[in-house]
């Protein structure tokens, strides 16, 4: 179980550091889009047919739609010090 939960972990930590990079760059919505699709199943993780590429990302990441909202507009203002990625 442990060894499960660094895994995930280290997967999330390279995602978070996947983004903070494309947004240093300033990276276009569409080719972080298109790393998302990719990212995601290389973790085996698919996306319902029922469910938003933003839903699936927060099943990912194992928090609520709402907090992946909240962290993604404390991101766009410019604080991501404070966000955190991973309710630890």
């Amino acid at each position: 179980m442990r060894q499960k939960l660094c895994r995930r972990l280290e997967d999330l930590e390279k995602i978070s550091a996947a983004a903070a990079r494309r947004i240093d760059s300033r990276v276009s919505a569409d080719s972080a889009i298109e790393e998302l699709r990719e990212v995601l199943p290389a973790n085996n993780f698919q996306q319902e047919p029922n469910e938003s590429l933003a839903e699936t990302l927060a099943r990912f990441m194992g928090i609520s739609l709402r907090e992946l909202k909240a962290q993604l507009e404390e991101l766009s203002r410019g604080h991501s010090q404070s966000v955190r990625m991973v309710g630890l």
